[in-house]
């Protein structure tokens, strides 16, 4: 006990005052005052990073001094909240709402992370740029009036496929090919095979049945 008290430091008094950035480097900053000039480092409450010319509130006392907040700034520099370590923003029993009217951005070099029970994106108009997408998911439901896809290579894997489509066109260039093994054709009204070679083969029954059957 006595060794936890002698570790904790001394309580010192300190006295305020207003005054002006005059200098900036790194964690230091020099602070311009009615009693001079005098080195000082940002306070941790002090989120807001301060700049060149900022009107700031200094504590001085015996250990040094700390700017304690930016008062007043000149121009129209963006604010800046800064930390030296990581920042941590909780609201445990109510809502955090971030608002901005000309927009809101996430910039990090290392990864973002979203962890929700129940994710909602609203928006008019989005755009994606992503290099490789992984979506691993129980169960997918998508309502859209168009959907336009152009890539070079598209692969489906799926162990049951239904397309239920009021009318569907598809405009192969090159070649198509289908291997089944089995394969059923049914419609209600006629079935139209055209092509300058036709090629029907099999290897132990090819049966033709119709109502009529017309060749040549």
């Amino acid at each position: 006990m006595r060794d936890n008290l002698a570790r904790q430091p001394i309580e010192t008094y300190a006295f305020h005052e207003v005054g002006t950035v005059v200098g900036a480097l790194g964690r230091s900053l020099r602070v311009r005052t009615g009693s001079g000039e005098h080195e000082a480092r940002r306070a941790i409450s002090c989120l807001v990073e301060p700049e060149l010319g900022d009107r700031v509130l200094l504590a001085l006392h015996d250990e040094g001094c700390h700017v304690l907040a930016v008062l007043e700034r000149e121009g129209e520099s963006p604010v800046r909240l800064t930390a030296d370590g990581a920042i941590e923003v909780s609201a445990p029993s109510g809502h955090l709402t971030l608002a901005a009217e000309q927009g809101v951005r996430i910039v990090s070099p290392g990864e973002t992370t979203i962890a929700s029970g129940k994710v909602r994106v609203a928006a008019n108009e989005a755009s994606l740029a992503v290099g490789a997408v992984t979506y691993i998911g129980e169960q997918l439901a998508a309502q859209v009036d168009r959907v336009k896809t152009v890539a070079r290579e598209v692969e489906s894997v799926a162990d049951r496929w239904v397309q239920r489509l009021e009318r569907a066109y598809r405009f192969i260039a090159e070649s198509e090919q289908v291997r089944a093994n089995y394969i059923e054709v049914s419609a209600t009204t006629a079935v139209s095979i055209k092509a300058k070679t036709t090629i029907v083969s099999g290897g132990e029954l090819a049966k033709i049945d119709g109502g009529q059957i017309h060749v040549g």
